[in-house]
């Protein structure tokens, strides 16, 4: 049952992943799909940091830094970062995503990265932490802007440490790491410090 489980979850998964890639994102917030919308994040940030599968973590945290990259950069001309002119979502919509993204999957994502069993020399792993690197870089970077991300994530969830990793807080120096850092590469080399 368990196995039949995770399968249905796993085409789940591929299919999200799939309209976020395509920039079919539109379709997460049309008419019929937006009610259903803080289900589809849930599932996405459970597939991210809680299923014993890399390759699905990876899948479902590359969502997340996709949709940030579409829906982070909206302005009335659409997607501002890539240049395509994708429909932006609903300032509701956009603003529910990114709340989302601060209060729920990165506090999620951190802690899994900085949990016992999750090894920075796993090539499936680093995968996963380099997709959160892009995503952390995305938010710095994102019209809503770098104060922003100083707030809720250098502050909150860096030097307050967060919930669920045993209070484990990152040093000053992870702090200013994350503060200049100029790429997601950047960050997941902070991330890979703050995890030894």
């Amino acid at each position: 049952m368990i196995t039949q489980q995770l399968s249905i979850r796993k085409h789940a998964f591929a299919t999200l992943h799939h309209i976020a890639l395509h920039n079919a994102s539109a379709v997460l917030f049309s008419q019929t799909n937006v009610s259903s919308l803080g289900d589809i994040l849930q599932l996405m940030n459970d597939g991210a940091s809680t299923v014993p599968d890399p390759v699905m973590n990876k899948t479902c945290a590359q969502f997340f830094c996709v949709l940030i990259g579409q829906w982070g950069y909206c302005g009335s001309g659409g997607n501002q970062q890539s240049g395509l002119s994708l429909p932006p979502p609903p300032t509701d919509i956009s603003n529910s995503f990114m709340e989302f993204v601060y209060s729920v999957f990165l506090p999620s994502m951190i802690c899994s990265v900085l949990d016992a069993d999750f090894n920075v020399k796993d090539a499936l792993q680093c995968r996963v932490l380099a997709e959160l690197g892009r995503a952390l870089w995305s938010l710095k970077s994102s019209s809503r802007g770098n104060n922003e991300f100083n707030s809720r994530v250098v502050e909150t969830l860096v030097l307050n440490g967060c919930a669920g990793n045993s209070g484990r807080t990152g040093s000053p120096e992870i702090a200013n790491g994350f503060i200049n850092a100029t790429s997601g590469k950047d960050m997941e080399l902070v991330l890979k410090a703050w995890k030894r």
